[in-house]
């Protein structure tokens, strides 16, 4: 537990509370590995995790293409087969309008001799959605992995900065020569070292001082006033000096490494693209996704040290993470795939219900799947909103592409028509 924010009254009880604890990090699974790998091989690129997770989206779409292709070139064809017995079904919906079990019933046949199979494309989708909630899964957990990742490696800067001047252990090779303070029960301060250092740096940071003219008024540490301090008033500016260098190094480690999780306006990836979060997040916020990373084991409280360690990042703390521009992207693209398959669906949706609610079902299906993955996108991590958008891309350019390929080969064929109740060879072969 950090002790800076309060000045220990007895010196002799603050062994070895300098620094600031980290939080311990749960192993990945091996998908998260796989991510990770990944995300790591674009580490030194600026955006490297929007990066990562394009070519992560890529690598996972190519992997269960054959499965999508399958799949939407069965349902394609189902379509195509589908308007083919318009007239029929049309002519079957007007003659069972009030009996819709014998409409039903009437419609099975029809699709049996015609080698029309509802189901025939269901299978590689249903595997499809099944890797699918596996990712999100993984990705989900490697988002908050990743935010507690970055949290202790400002953790690992700040200690770093602190062990420059604190005696942190006492291995037999080191004494208390080169530290500022020693660690030998108490703390000791070689106090005559320390106003050397101390010196150097005040007068760094007062250099550019003006007085009330706004004339160069550069200001000296007075090290004869600092002498004739009490012990507690010289540990207050030992304290001090050793704090605000800290939190100076975990700023350095910031600016150093956000452009891996920048990205155009977005400050942070691991954060929704949205101006209700910030760059760097308030405690509540960053201590929600922390629990979900370290799991139900851990109940200790850091907001502390939390804050203690993003105590210099004021301003990131206060500017938006983003504008919801990828939000709005994702359900945009959604709503568009959505369109695109009902539009290629327009005769199944139309005709597999005699008063034709299975179409009005459809419409609100169209309407609720983009706004679900909306709130996903909302409350889970901009780096989720670019796996959502890649993933609609791809579907939606591999849809359009298949569509016509199987519409240029098989529109003007009169493959699907009925011969004496029977199927065609040909219309067989589509099943």
């Amino acid at each position: 537990m950090n002790i800076f924010n309060t000045l220990a009254t007895n010196i002799s009880n603050i062994v070895n509370s300098f620094g600031v604890e980290p939080l311990p990090m749960q192993p990945l699974d091996w998908i998260g590995s796989a991510i990770s790998w990944i995300f790591d091989l674009f580490s030194d690129f600026y955006g490297a995790v929007a990066i990562g997770v394009l070519v992560f989206t890529l690598c996972l779409k190519t992997l269960v293409l054959p499965l999508d292709i399958y799949s939407r070139v069965k349902t394609k064809k189902q379509s195509l087969l589908m308007e083919r017995m318009r007239p029929q079904m049309e002519k079957l919906q007007k003659q069972y309008a009030n009996d819709k079990n014998m409409y039903q019933q009437k419609v099975m046949e029809l699709q049996k001799a015609n080698g029309y199979n509802p189901l025939g494309a269901c299978l590689p989708m249903i595997v499809s959605l099944i890797i699918f909630m596996v990712v999100f899964s993984s990705f989900s957990t490697y988002s908050n992995y990743a935010t507690l990742v970055n949290y202790n490696e400002m953790v690992n800067a700040y200690n770093s900065s602190v062990e420059i001047y604190v005696r942190t252990d006492e291995t037999e090779e080191d004494d208390n020569s080169r530290f500022l303070i020693g660690s030998d029960n108490n703390y000791a301060v070689d106090f005559g070292r320390f106003t050397a250092h101390y010196k150097a740096y005040y007068d760094e940071i007062h250099a550019d001082d003006k007085d009330s003219e706004g004339n160069p008024a550069p200001k000296t540490f007075d090290v004869e006033e600092f002498n004739k301090k009490d012990e507690n008033s010289k540990w207050e500016v030992v304290i001090n000096y050793v704090q605000l260098n800290a939190r100076e190094a975990v700023v350095r480690w910031y600016e150093q490494n956000k452009s891996a999780t920048e990205f155009g306006w977005i400050g942070n990836m691991w954060y929704p693209d949205s101006m209700l979060n910030k760059k760097v997040p308030d405690f509540a916020t960053f201590s929600s996704s922390a629990a979900r990373a370290l799991g139900s084991g851990s109940s200790a409280t850091f907001e502390d040290d939390y804050n203690e360690v993003t105590f210099n990042l004021t301003e990131e703390k206060n500017t938006y993470n983003g504008y919801f521009v990828l939000i709005v992207l994702a359900i945009g693209l959604m709503f568009l795939q959505q369109f695109i398959m009902m539009r290629s669906q327009k005769a199944a949706n139309e005709l597999s219900s005699v008063d034709g609610s299975a179409a009005k079902t459809n419409k609100w299906m169209m309407i609720l799947m983009p706004i679900i993955f909306g709130v996903f996108s909302f409350f889970y991590s901009a780096a989720f909103s670019v796996y959502m958008i890649t993933n609609t891309l791809y579907g939606l350019i591999s849809t359009l592409i298949i569509n016509k390929i199987v519409t240029v080969r098989y529109a003007n064929r009169d493959i699907m028509k009925p011969r004496n109740g029977k199927p065609s060879n040909k219309a067989k072969r589509l099943k």
